[in-house]
């Protein structure tokens, strides 16, 4: 069977396309022709060669989550390049280079509760911490240097066992975004992704 198309109806199709097209340039359609601030995240790892950290958005109430892509740690440092306006609330995941049977993924500590921004903090004192939250303050700057130092502590494992966990945390201490959670050892983690609060 023929389909049969009239020039009415194409002609139509043109149009519409054409509006479209118009529209796509226009302000206030969801579409914009500036470039979108980007913010490139470079990180002095040490104590986790080969690790690979992967940030992550995740904002409280909403079911939207940014992941942007992961970077292995080479020579001691890890570069990102994120959307600047999602480095508020932004939180990074640590995958290290030997199995973490916890059945989580630990993530960076952005900072211990008593802690203040800025404030180095030693391996005991993470250790001793039972508080800490990994939602980052962000920055508006369009580049920016963090150090992150990581150390190995062992835990009760999953489903059984023990396990080696990545203890990672920021010196000095970045500011946060939010309230403090449970810490053990030091360390914190997440099934899903690490929520953090509304800028």
């Amino acid at each position: 069977m023929t389909r049969t198309v009239s020039r009415t109806g194409t002609r139509a199709g043109l149009v519409a396309l054409a509006v479209l097209a118009a529209l796509a340039g226009l302000p206030g359609t969801g579409r914009s022709s500036a470039a979108e601030a980007m913010t490139t995240i470079t990180m002095t790892v040490s104590g986790c060669e080969g690790c690979t950290i992967t940030p992550v958005q995740a904002i409280t109430g909403s079911t939207a989550v940014y992941t942007g892509t992961p970077v292995k740690v080479t020579g001691g440092q890890a570069a990102f390049v994120v959307p600047t306006s999602k480095t508020a609330g932004m939180s990074f995941n640590l995958e290290a280079t030997w199995p973490v049977d916890i059945n989580a993924i630990p993530v960076i500590v952005t900072q211990y509760k008593g802690i203040r921004a800025g404030q180095a903090v030693t391996r005991p004192q993470a250790l001793a911490a039972r508080r800490a939250t990994a939602c980052w303050a962000g920055t508006a700057s369009s580049a920016v240097s963090l150090q992150v130092k990581v150390g190995r502590v062992t835990m009760p494992g999953f489903p059984s066992g023990r396990a080696t966990v990545p203890l990672a945390w920021f010196v000095p201490t970045a500011a946060a975004t939010g309230g403090f959670s449970r810490a053990y050892k030091g360390t914190i983690a997440q099934q899903d992704a690490w929520y953090c609060p509304a800028a």
